[in-house]
């Protein structure tokens, strides 16, 4: 079939042509965004952390007698209430700590080996008493856990000098190294340290915890930490715990260490927050953009196909005089067919070129301002055999209403 008159007939439809052509750019552009954003929303939501999050419990302790305003007194009631803890059934592990999972945020600092003189490296930084590995449910790939004699646990009140940190924070400090036994101090940039050096004995394989969203160097810190063992809390800001049960044990667990925390102290009162459900409650946002987009990709895939379907119609309308003299002169039904899918494709073609450049733009636009998630070329090229397939499918019921003009029309008007 020659392309020259269905040019020339999309010439007198000029306004049905602009119509198509910008409906299916406009289409490319924002799905394709879209789809983008939703898969980055979903890799997100997939984010493990590295530890037991579906066992984990944070229990809050806020204190309201006065003896909790003693040093003294609340390293007492810390290790009686980790000891109280941990001879519940159904708990494997607790510990006393100020670590938050999924909370956005949280205490850092630098680090850099003592006699390296180099920009120091960006870090998590955590107290927690011995057990606050296990209490994570986080694995140890290199050296140990905290055990008893590590300062800072137990009755030595010297500052805490073995750390355990994360891989992704050894990896980059000591690449190609065991760190174990090598030592880190806090300092600035490439400044005098402000800290004494503390011993590394133990990695943590995984770690995730999404610190510093929105900054520059949130990729960095969500997976750098390191973890010191103490004691923390106070009068003021409470007492924190980190509470890891047995799967399907956590909701007769928290009845009974509110039961026997109180028994032993009524002067305080607990607020207990699941990690599952702060996790869920973190992904919230995500979760309304992957749904609000998945909305806006399915209108606008129904809106284009029901535009191409309908303006088809109306050229089929418009031409049946000509589709009558067409058949009259011996065009068969498959050539009447074929003008329409071949209209079609070009008019499709300009759309999906045009809306290639649109995508793009609005990526530009979109990694700007509102995400990090740059527009692959795969999925433009999918989006684009998509909507072409779209549009084919779109054109076939009016073009085979066309088939179906008798021939004698042709004459009606003699």
């Amino acid at each position: 079939m020659h392309i020259g008159p269905i040019l020339r007939a999309m010439k007198h439809n000029r306004t049905r042509v602009v119509l198509i052509v910008l409906e299916i750019a406009m289409t490319l552009a924002i799905v394709t965004n879209c789809v983008n954003v939703i898969l980055s929303e979903r890799a997100k939501m997939t984010q493990k952390s590295g530890f037991d999050d579906d066992n984990i419990v944070r229990m809050r302790v806020r204190p309201f007698t006065p003896e909790f305003r003693q040093s003294a007194f609340l390293d007492t009631i810390i290790d009686a209430d980790v000891r109280t803890i941990q001879s519940i059934p159904g708990v494997k592990a607790v510990a006393n700590t100020h670590f938050q999972l999924w909370e956005g945020g949280g205490s850092s600092t630098a680090v850099r080996p003592p006699d390296v003189q180099r920009m120091a490296r960006s870090t998590q930084i955590y107290y927690g008493t011995k057990d606050i590995v296990a209490a994570l449910g986080a694995k140890i790939v290199a050296g140990r856990p905290f055990q008893d004699g590590d300062h800072g646990v137990g009755p030595k009140i010297d500052p805490a000098d073995k750390i355990i940190i994360t891989k992704a924070l050894a990896d980059d400090l000591f690449p190609g190294q065991n760190p174990i036994g090598k030592s880190l101090v806090e300092a600035l940039d490439d400044g005098p340290a402000i800290s004494e050096p503390r011993t590394i004995v133990g990695v943590i394989e995984e770690f995730y915890n999404p610190w510093g969203i929105g900054t520059g160097n949130h990729d960095q810190l969500a997976t750098r930490a390191m973890f010191l063992p103490a004691r923390v809390g106070g009068y003021a800001r409470g007492i924190s715990y980190l509470i890891r049960t047995e799967p399907g044990a956590m909701n007769t667990v928290i009845p009974e260490i509110e039961r026997r925390l109180t028994a032993s102290n009524a002067g305080r009162v607990f607020e207990f927050t699941r990690t599952d459900e702060r996790r869920g409650r973190w992904f919230s946002s995500s979760k309304i953009v992957v749904t609000t987009m998945t909305c806006i990709i399915v209108a606008l895939i129904a809106v284009t196909s029901l535009g191409i379907l309908g303006l088809t119609a109306l050229a089929v309308s418009e031409r049946t005089k000509q589709i009558g003299t067409r058949r009259a002169l011996g065009a068969t039904r498959g050539d009447i067919v074929r003008h329409f899918l071949i209209e079609n494709w070009i008019l499709t073609t300009a759309g999906l070129v045009l809306g290639t450049f649109g995508a793009y733009g609005l990526n530009v636009f979109l990694v700007s301002q509102v995400t990090d998630a740059k527009l692959p070329w795969q999925l433009v090229a999918a989006g684009i055999v998509l909507l072409w397939i779209n549009g084919l499918l779109a054109t076939v019921p009016p073009a085979f209403r066309a088939t179906l003009i008798n021939p004698a029309i042709a004459t009606k008007s003699v």
